[in-house]
């Protein structure tokens, strides 16, 4: 290596003590070990009493003294998204360092965090983009796209996220319209619609967990999207949902399974009174629930086809109609007729309910 050479590899190397790549979450403490030695780091810390455990993109290390549990990960900053899900899934339940949704919160508050331990809401930051980024190469992709791994996040919510649209652009009615997204978790659709349906005249992302949408929320603004909004509200409870009025689309995307079957039947309906035309709800098939997710059943075609029949009885009329499709899991669509519709509107205006969102 010539002189040049070796002093500008000298200046890309900058030494980060390991306390300022680490963030404690709970019992738990996370470093960030990208661009560092593995076998170095690993090293130290058998010498400091700690087993060791090993896999693609985490060093896992346990001892009987505390800091009893650390946790070094190796992702680049371009790698947060939300695939880091599946990598947790496939790594750390084996080792039996994953059971449950308060473990996966954890894992995922430590990683990304520790990325920026001093400001994590620049870390947060960063993972909105890079994930809005993903979604957003694929719905602009001519066709959909296989992303690595059957259980990638991004690649079954991409599939979701594109159909949606679809649905919203088939005719005027929703076209133009409003649209809830009940559960909306981080709020990328919302924001992705922004984006690929701009004649949407409102979108509002709900979910029960405001810190979930912060950074999405500030997107939308940095965006001049206002459009766009986010509300804390609990879908179990319909004075939470009346006061924002119908939609005419409402979609619910993986969702239900998160609801044991009588919780479940009180979320449905209130998302039935909430749509004024068109209910999209999208669930997972699953031999057993997923615990660590917080799944508390399991749907099939059979209940799916079971759950469109009920939604058209609980609207009471008949001109309505179901379908259920194969989407990265199952996907089932309710729509008024027009008339039934229209009529909802005038029922909800007479009632004093906001007829609009």
């Amino acid at each position: 290596m010539s002189e040049a050479a070796e002093s500008g590899e000298k200046r890309r190397r900058v030494l980060v003590p390991v306390r300022e790549r680490a963030l404690r979450v709970e019992d738990l403490v996370v470093i960030d070990g990208h661009r560092t030695q593995r076998r170095v780091l690993a090293e130290r810390l058998q010498a400091g009493g700690y087993r060791l455990q090993h896999t693609p993109h985490f060093l896992m290390a346990e001892r009987a003294e505390e800091p009893r549990r650390l946790l070094v990960h190796f992702f680049a900053r371009q790698e947060l998204d939300a695939d880091l899900g599946a990598c947790f899934l496939e790594e750390l339940r084996p080792a039996g360092w994953l059971a449950t949704p308060a473990d996966l919160a954890q894992l995922f508050a430590g990683v990304i965090g520790s990325c920026s331990p001093r400001d994590p809401a620049l870390a947060w930051r960063r993972y909105g983009e890079n994930t809005l980024q993903r979604y957003r190469l694929l719905l602009q992709s001519a066709q959909p796209q296989e992303l690595p791994g059957p259980a990638s996040p991004i690649a079954v919510f991409s599939s979701l996220y594109r159909r949606v649209a679809a649905l919203i652009g088939r005719e005027p009615a929703t076209a133009a319209g409003t649209l809830l997204d009940a559960g909306c978790s981080f709020g990328f659709l919302p924001l992705l619609l922004a984006e690929v349906c701009p004649e949407l005249r409102e979108i509002v992302g709900l979910d029960l967990l405001p810190d979930a949408f912060l950074v999405a929320r500030q997107l939308a603004a940095e965006r001049g999207w206002p459009q766009v909004r986010f509300v804390q509200a609990d879908l179990r409870v319909a004075g939470e949902l009346a006061p924002l009025g119908r939609f005419d689309t409402v979609v619910a995307l993986h969702v239900l399974e998160h609801f044991g079957p009588e919780e479940g039947e009180q979320v449905l309906n209130n998302l039935l009174a909430a749509t004024r035309r068109l209910l999209v709800i999208a669930v997972p098939y699953e031999e057993r629930p997923e615990p660590v997710y917080g799944h508390l059943r399991v749907f099939s075609p059979a209940t799916l086809e079971a759950l469109g029949k009920r939604c058209l009885e609980r609207w009471g009329g008949q001109g309505g109609r179901y379908w259920c499709e194969d989407c990265a899991g199952g996907l089932l669509i309710v729509e008024r007729s027009q008339d039934e519709a229209e009529a909802a509107s005038t029922a909800a205006t007479l009632s004093g309910a906001p007829a609009e969102a």
